[in-house]
């Protein structure tokens, strides 16, 4: 796995790997609008899925995306990305939202594992894609437009610590 990759990864499963499965399921402050353990990293799946299929079509097709960079992907690259943060407050799209995989309750130990097949498939794709189409955009975000390689691994890096931020306070309310 790429060291960007491996070392979310690794952070993932140090904050999840004492977590039972009742604990993954509690939101803080019982709050219906809140989201519990289980649901980030579901949250963090849907996205990897999503990468995934997007990277996949790439390849199917045997070229990368034609799509342009407008200003306002290199708008919100520079506001986020860049910055390495993710504001908070915001709301998943309807395709990234939790409760679409029907995972049951899981542990943390077996939240951590989904977490890193995923992630360790989005690497391999990652790889596949810049050895075929080189160090050039080669699939476009709905925000951020065309991407390399290197790109997407910051982007869901960066995405990923969002929520490793929001997964420890989460983790910490519900004792």
């Amino acid at each position: 796995m790429h060291p960007t990759f491996e070392s979310v990864q690794q952070a993932y499963a140090e904050a999840l790997g004492g977590v039972s499965a009742a604990k993954a399921q509690i939101r803080p402050d019982a709050d219906p609008g809140k989201w519990c353990a289980q649901e980030v990293i579901e949250h963090l799946i849907l996205t990897y899925r999503s990468t995934a299929e997007v990277l996949e079509e790439r390849l199917r097709k045997g070229r990368p995306t034609l799509a342009p960079l407008l200003p306002a992907h290199e708008s919100s690259w520079r506001a986020t990305i860049m910055a390495g943060r993710f504001p908070g407050g915001g709301k998943a799209p309807d395709r990234v939202r939790p409760g679409q995989l029907q995972l049951g309750e899981l542990s943390g130990l077996q939240l951590a594992a989904k977490f890193k097949l995923e992630l360790a498939r989005v690497d391999g794709l990652l790889d596949e894609c810049a050895e075929k189409f080189g160090s050039q955009p080669m699939a476009s975000h709905f925000a951020f437009g065309p991407l390399t390689a290197d790109q997407w691994r910051e982007f869901h890096a960066v995405h990923a610590r969002h929520h490793l931020t929001q997964l420890s306070r989460i983790l910490s309310s519900v004792h």
